[in-house]
């Protein structure tokens, strides 16, 4: 069994996809069974491409038949070769080999000098992908665009899925930091002890086969490092971390100098600050120190005027991703969807869209509840709302609609039709009054 096959080593996966070597695993045949990224772009391919090919491709006969080596300089690559170091192990009683293969990606540092770095995250996303009409989405984006023009630390809280990162990215894009790198990492993904050399860096010698390689703090500086999940950081590293953000310098893992550093810092939480907190999952100090600007981003189900929109939003992205047609979203789906609590948020709705788009049939225009994942079918609220439909029964959403489209005609009525005045007395914006008018198919006439 292959290593991306086995659920009990995710863990090693996103850690060997982390460091600098290459990791190629092959079966005693030649034949390529996983490799990290960084391998994949060592060879100029694909990660799915170099996988199932056969690592005779890429290293002489010779060394891959050796039984095992220590590391051992060959020339691989593309059109222009480079040296690489390459050492070999052997896996499970000889049917398996892993190699890794050394070639220090170079940065500039500030003073010009030469280091190795780890691979990083490009910043993607801009303000105009967070898509939605919802008051406290919009107005967390007029936040953030101000921030956006400052050096203050952000920090961004939401629950997993609604957009953190997303928002992070933006942030970094509109600021005057856009053209350096934008440096991220998910501090839950790695284990304590790897944790500390990947944020300040590490000294050759410092333990065994330790390299001289720059931290993730020195690759950001001049730039933009997301620390995602920083509440799981540990509370002894996280104390370390105040101190860099206090003096600006880091000191590398197993070395004696002080390097300055001038990233700007966005970091994200799970949880509430203030649960985090209270649970000692975050050190105040700290919290004081990366939360000069705070945005709480809403969960799904908090912005649930914006669900029709959002929906329409992944049908196309979905379908134009798959190569398939349009398609409408059924009523009594609607009303599942807009019933439903959505723990994984925008990104689980996306996910759901595409799992619908994927198993309708070829002659289908319309999503309906049988489409969707499996496990959401299992809750209460998706078998309850068809059925109190079809009963004639009027489910509280219902009546919440009722009272909410009565609720807007009488204001409206009494601004005499003027929108804008409406959407003030109700406290929403003007957007968000324009996208329930057409949903309750109301109009006005002055």
């Amino acid at each position: 069994m292959s290593i991306h096959q086995r659920p009990e080593l995710e863990m090693y996966r996103k850690i060997l996809n982390e460091i600098l070597e290459g990791v190629v695993i092959y079966e005693n045949s030649g034949l390529i069974t996983w490799c990290n990224q960084r391998a994949a772009s060592i060879f100029a391919e694909k990660t799915q491409n170099l996988i199932g090919d056969n690592i005779k491709s890429y290293l002489s006969e010779d060394l891959i038949n050796n039984t095992i080596f220590d590391y051992f300089n060959v020339q691989i690559g593309g059109d222009i070769k480079k040296d690489y170091q390459v050492k070999k192990k052997v896996l499970e009683s000889g049917t398996k080999h892993v190699i890794f293969i050394k070639d220090p990606l170079k940065v500039q540092t500030s003073n010009n000098q030469e280091i190795t770095s780890m691979p990083v995250r490009k910043a993607i996303h801009n303000f105009e992908d967070i898509i939605g009409y919802n008051q406290k989405i919009c107005d967390i984006k007029i936040l953030a665009k101000r921030a956006a023009n400052t050096s203050s630390p952000v920090l961004i809280y939401g629950e997993t899925g609604t957009g953190k990162e997303l928002f992070a990215q933006s942030i970094h894009n509109s600021s005057n930091r856009s053209k350096k790198l934008f440096v991220a990492i998910n501090c839950a993904a790695i284990p304590e002890n790897l944790l500390e050399g990947i944020l300040f860096g590490t000294v050759k010698g410092a333990y065994t086969e330790a390299i001289d390689r720059p931290g993730l703090f020195e690759q950001a500086s001049e730039g933009t490092l997301f620390l995602d999940e920083i509440n799981s950081m540990p509370l002894l590293l996280q104390a370390k971390l105040l101190r860099v953000l206090q003096e600006r310098k880091i000191r590398r893992v197993g070395g004696m100098a002080d390097i300055e550093v001038n990233p700007r810092i966005i970091s994200s939480l799970n949880v509430k600050p203030l649960d985090a907190i209270e649970k000692g999952f975050i050190r105040n100090d700290l919290f004081y120190r990366l939360g000069v600007v705070c945005l709480g981003i809403p969960p799904l189900r908090e912005r649930i005027d914006d669900l029709e929109y959002l929906i329409g939003y992944f049908m196309k992205k979905v379908s134009k991703k798959l190569h398939r047609g349009s398609y409408s979203i059924s009523y009594d789906l609607l009303k599942v969807f807009e019933g439903y609590h959505w723990p994984g948020n925008v990104r689980q709705l996306e996910h759901a869209i595409e799992c619908s788009i994927t198993l309708i049939g070829d002659i289908e225009t319309e999503i309906n509840i049988e489409h969707i994942p499996e496990y959401m079918k299992v809750t209460s609220t998706i078998s309850e709302s068809p059925l109190s439909k079809r009963n004639n029964f009027n489910p509280l959403q219902s009546e919440i609609e009722k009272v909410e489209k009565n609720q807007i005609i009488a204001i409206l009525e009494n601004t005499d039709g003027n929108v804008s005045h409406a959407a003030k007395v109700m406290n929403i914006s003007r957007q968000s009054l324009h996208y329930r008018m057409k949903k309750y198919q109301i109009r006005v006439s002055r």
